[in-house]
């Protein structure tokens, strides 16, 4: 539960819109703007958290998830004990692919770690 509760607040901090999910088997809806200046589109996850690691988070993801519904929005996302153990899958622009919160920078990090405290 207290991992639930840290990811709420890293969202909040984040300043990105969230909701608990309604859907089954997810813990959140969560909705935040483009990311970085190639960006500026909102996206859209269906969370659920889930405590492994970056490399588990894959396989469970490839496991549970076909490629048709990877792709649609809300994406599907699994969400372990911080930003570097996050996964999912999602087109934009040209492309598209495997994303996590670790690419986008210490910025992640520093929101994790106040979410801890604040």
């Amino acid at each position: 539960m207290y991992l639930k509760l840290r990811w709420a607040r890293f969202f909040t901090l984040a300043g990105w819109n969230w909701k608990l999910s309604c859907a089954q088997g997810f813990d959140f809806l969560v909705e935040w703007p483009g990311i970085d200046s190639d960006d500026n589109v909102s996206h859209s996850l269906h969370v659920r958290i889930c405590e492994k690691t970056h490399k588990a988070l894959i396989a469970k993801h490839n496991e549970l998830f076909d490629v048709h519904y990877m792709y649609r929005t809300p994406h599907p996302a699994l969400f372990g004990n911080c930003p570097r153990n996050t996964h999912w899958q999602m087109s934009w622009g040209s492309g598209g692919g495997y994303y996590s919160l670790a690419q986008y920078g210490a910025q992640m990090d520093e929101l994790w770690e106040r979410a801890a405290h604040d």
